[in-house]
Formats: C-alpha cells, structure tokens, sequence
C-alpha cells in the first residue's frame, strides 16, 4: 500500500479540540504532496503560543470509493503513531473498560444483534464518561476534506444527522444501540466487526446553526478522541465538508493493536466511506 509523505509548514501548530464551542483561529496549511494547488490544506488552524510544531508524517493517499470524484482528501500531523497517554491508572482503567467490550461485541456478533443486545448497550453507555484527549499530551491530527457540489451545508448537515445508521453502514460499521436521527447528547457503540469485534462508544453534540456535528470518545474506546464534522457553504452553491480529527492512545491496547493491526489505515478507511457516502447519496438526488 503506497504511501506520501505530507510536509507540515515550520509554522504548523497542533489543535486539541478541548471546547469545541469555540471557531478554530486562522492557522497555517498543509502541503501533502507536489500536486495541483488544491493540494494544499488548511489545517490544525494554529494553536496556543509556544506550542510545538508538528513534525512531517506519512499520509495514506488514496481517491474516493466511487468512480464519481468528491475530492476526498487529507493531511495528517501532530504525534504519530499515537501513543498511550494519562496516568498509569487511567491508562489500565481505560483498558479493562476496551477488554469489557471488546467481549460484549463479540457477543453482539453472536447474537446477531437485536433487542437484548441493545438493551445491554444502553445500559453500559450509562457507566461511560467523555474521553477527549488530554491537554499538553502528544496527539495525532488529521484534517479530511471532500466536495459535495450542489447540496446546501443545511441539506448536507441534516441528512448526516438524520441517517446515522446509513453513514456509519457504508463504512462496514453499526451502532449499538440502534438510534434514528441522532440527538444532543446521544451515545451509541460503533460496532465493528473485526477482528477483533470492537464496540467503540461515542457520544454527539450537534450545533445546527453552524451545521457542525461534534464527535467525542467515551471510556473503552481504543483511542481518546474528538471528531468535529464542518459542513461550510463552497460558494459556489455546494458544500465543503471538513472533519478535524484529534486522538491520543487511550490505554496499552492502542500500542499493541499497532503491532498486530493497523487501525490508522483502518480510521481512513472510515472516514473515506462516510465521505464516499455522503456525496454518492446527496449529490445523485
């Protein structure tokens, strides 16, 4: 599998999203590769002053799933690989909760799923608390982009809340519970088959007048994380749909699923999915 590098300007600071409320400041670009001008990506959006650079890492580059072209694109920065990060404590705590539902999925994948299993993943989400990643700590980011030429933010930003299932499903991945549109504050596991089968728990805070989806990790999950979806006005009638990634390992399985697996690829695959999807769907209409 090829690979590009992607060289980050020496001016490049790292973004932890820590109160996602707020809009990131005008920040530095990325260049991935020596291609055309829209190559070029801006991300991270700055940072504290005095934060360290981010240095040059390797990107996977790879086009949409669909011969119809969304201009799927990304950057990556920051810490990689990611590594474990929090006290000793924590970092066990967060792995006996991974192991925990790492079991209850590959019940789930027994079962087949159903109203027991959602039963019980409503009732383990309860147990759960936001796992963002930690200040001052190495972090991995990443910037995804894509095109969605003629459908409004409003009409992108509605469809990805209303069809979670649909979005997440097109990237092999379920939730569990089973939800319809999603809420604020919702908190569902994405189901993955594997193997290994992971549940990996989120929760969503929505802000509908920036057409923004917020989206955090919870306890267990293999990474600690944050995933803010952007729908903006292209102005050209379209959307341009930015995704800012941010995520630390959560425990010691991040550091040996590295080894036996390679769940960054993986993560890419996702999110190049779940931009595959929205475009295929919203832009055919």
């Amino acid at each position: 599998m090829s690979r590009g590098a992607s060289p980050l300007s020496s001016s490049t600071s790292a973004l932890v999203e820590t109160d996602s409320s707020a809009a990131p400041p005008e920040g530095a670009l990325v260049s991935r590769s020596p291609a055309r001008a829209s190559d070029t990506l801006e991300v991270f959006q700055g940072a504290p002053s005095g934060a360290r650079s981010p240095a040059a890492v390797p990107g996977l580059q790879r086009g949409p799933l669909t011969g119809a072209s969304n201009d799927f694109d990304f950057a990556v920065g920051g810490s990689f690989p990611p590594r474990p990060t929090g006290s000793v404590r924590e970092q066990m705590r967060q792995g006996a909760f991974t192991l925990a539902q790492s079991e209850a999925a590959a019940a789930s994948m027994v079962m087949g799923g159903g109203r027991y299993v959602d039963a019980y993943a409503r009732g383990h989400l309860r147990l759960l608390e936001p796992n963002a990643p930690i200040v001052g700590a190495p972090t991995s980011l990443t910037d995804y982009t894509s095109a969605l030429p003629g459908v409004a933010p409003e009409a992108a930003w509605a469809y990805f809340v209303g069809n979670p299932g649909a979005v997440f499903e097109s990237a092999g991945i379920s939730l569990k519970p089973s939800i319809g549109a999603l809420t604020e504050g919702a908190k569902v596991f994405l189901e993955e088959k594997g193997p290994p089968p992971v549940w990996a728990p989120v929760s969503f805070r929505l802000e509908p007048a920036t057409n923004t989806v917020h989206i955090t990790t919870m306890d267990g999950h293999p990474l600690r994380g944050t995933n803010r979806f952007v729908f903006e006005d292209d102005g050209a009638g379209g959307t341009r749909l930015r995704q800012y990634s941010a995520f630390q390992g959560s425990s010691p399985a991040t550091s040996v699923g590295l080894k036996l697996l390679d769940p960054i690829e993986r993560q890419h695959d996702i999110w190049r999915s779940v931009h595959a999807h929205l475009h295929d769907t919203l832009v055919s209409r």
